[in-house]
């Protein structure tokens, strides 16, 4: 649909606002918002509450070489459900049997950074072979929308690697981006372990950020690119333990098939029923108690507000 994928280009260059009400004559109505200019949409809330939502999409991890730390690194980041992309021109490096899971691109750092991607502001790990390519992949990298950019390599390389940028006409501001030696301090030895650090530090900077809703990728280019009419359905409020988040969503579309989440368990299988005999935009309130929660062999109880949009 025409809105869903303004909104996906739209997350390529930066965070969108979104601003959605959820009660009043005019639920479900909503404006999208990037760098405070409106995209599209509108929002009147006519007395009614209004939800501001800072819009991201789930983290998107690129790795550029496809060595000992990489390995582990991808292993440790498909646990997570990261979107990961693994680049090396070494084919016995880079290879979907090597990378199960992952995005294998076979190809010269220059070419597969200049090239077509559709990267939505990735964290940049850069884990090459050698000085030379881990200062070419920054050179390209720092050009690049992205969230995070992270370099392995000695304070002697570093520093180096960052001279040499300032030469080329890069700023001290752009190289401050860099976590550089990379990773939380943790006194990482093992290529485990330094990839464990790694991911421990991009967790940081993702969970640092506060009321950002992470969208998920793969529902929002079906979304995009969907002729279907769909209930999307939207967690705008949770209370106590229930396993959501606000801004966890679910569409449910007219073939009957049903992508996302709003926490599973017996809240979403109402929620899913709910959706196919809903006929207008509306909000729905569901409670988890943790008597109910107990019966159903469940740890968290709570309750939730969900959002019921017709597209």
């Amino acid at each position: 649909m025409k809105y869903h994928n303004l909104l996906l280009n739209a997350l390529k260059n930066g965070d969108v606002t979104r601003k959605t009400v959820i009660s009043g004559p005019h639920v479900g109505d909503e404006a999208l918002y990037s760098n405070a200019a409106l995209l599209c949409g509108s929002c009147d809330a006519a007395g009614g509450e209004v939800l501001e939502e800072r819009l991201q999409t789930d983290v998107e991890l690129v790795v550029c070489g496809g060595g000992h730390i990489a390995l582990e690194l991808v292993a440790f980041a498909s646990r997570l459900g990261y979107r990961i992309t693994v680049i090396d021109e070494r084919e016995q490096y880079c290879n979907n049997t090597r990378f199960c899971g992952a995005q294998c691109v076979c190809a010269p750092f220059e070419q597969a950074l200049d090239g077509e991607h559709g990267w939505i502001r990735p964290y940049f790990v850069i884990a090459t072979r050698g000085h030379s390519y881990d200062q070419l992949c920054l050179q390209k990298i720092l050009d690049l929308n992205h969230r995070y950019i992270g370099m392995i390599g000695s304070k002697s390389k570093v520093a180096a690697t960052f001279e040499n940028l300032r030469n080329l006409g890069f700023s001290q501001a752009q190289l401050d981006q860099v976590h550089s030696p990379i990773g939380l301090d943790i006194g990482a030895v093992t290529a485990g372990e330094i990839a464990v650090s790694i991911l421990a530090q991009i967790i940081q900077t993702v969970r640092t950020e506060k009321h950002v809703v992470q969208l998920d990728r793969n529902l929002l280019e079906r979304l995009a690119r969907t002729e279907q009419k769909f209930c999307l359905v939207r967690v705008i409020e949770k209370r106590g333990s229930a396993p959501c988040d606000v801004g966890f969503q679910m569409a449910v579309f007219e073939d009957g098939t049903v992508e996302g989440t709003v926490g599973g368990g017996s809240v979403e299988a109402k929620a899913i029923e709910d959706a196919r005999q809903t006929t207008s935009n509306q909000v729905r309130a569901y409670d988890l108690s943790n008597a109910k929660a107990s019966e159903l062999g469940m740890i968290c109880g709570g309750n939730v507000r969900l959002l019921f949009q017709l597209w």
